[in-house]
């Protein structure tokens, strides 16, 4: 039986990651940022599941009719060329549909985090910023569990926040045909 090991101390390349977390328990779902390994949360509060599902069936929804070219997947491995000390595990990324047989994949055009217990603001805000470097990525979502708040960040905008605090403010992506009210995505969950 795995037991919770630590990581070897001090920054790791990918390799060395890739090496510890290889024999690791699958329910240790760990990243890589700035060479630091840590552990997310396992598994995730029911709450941030369904604002992951509704987002990942929102946008699936939309990139049929628009981008038939993407997918919509949940807890997704990506991994930044201009990053090579980051490999992380999206709550919701948009990827092209024809997947590779990879575990962190470079081409992605959304990433969207949920906030948690295991995730600090910091690491969230260090993880947007390594997203939005990456040329392919147009758009990353930062989602409250807790309350109506979904920060939208964009390429078009310049990569200039916007948060959306009300259940009937409208989030629209056009890059991916995507329109929805705030509280569609947390349709299922104890947010009021």
């Amino acid at each position: 039986m795995n037991t919770h090991v630590a990581p070897p101390s001090g920054k790791l390349t990918v390799e060395e990651f890739l090496e510890f977390i290889e024999d690791r328990p699958r329910e240790e779902r760990w990243q890589l940022v700035d060479g630091e390994p840590f552990m997310m949360m396992s598994p995730a509060t029911r709450p941030h599941q369904m604002i992951g599902r509704n987002l990942a069936r929102l946008l699936d929804n939309a990139l049929e009719k628009h981008r038939k070219d993407l997918v919509a997947l949940q807890e997704i491995g990506i991994r930044s060329e201009e990053h090579p000390d980051f490999l992380a595990v999206a709550d919701v990324a948009v990827v092209d549909a024809e997947v590779e047989n990879e575990i962190y994949g470079t081409s992605f055009y959304l990433a969207a985090e949920i906030l948690s217990d295991s995730n600090t603001r910091e690491s969230i805000s260090r993880k947007r910023s390594i997203y939005s470097v990456t040329p392919s990525c147009l758009c990353v979502l930062v989602l409250s569990q807790r309350d109506f708040a979904v920060e939208v960040w964009t390429r078009a905008d310049d990569w200039k926040g916007r948060v959306y605090r009300s259940p009937d403010d409208l989030i629209e992506l056009p890059e991916f045909g995507f329109s929805c009210k705030v509280a569609d995505l947390y349709r299922g969950t104890p947010v009021k």
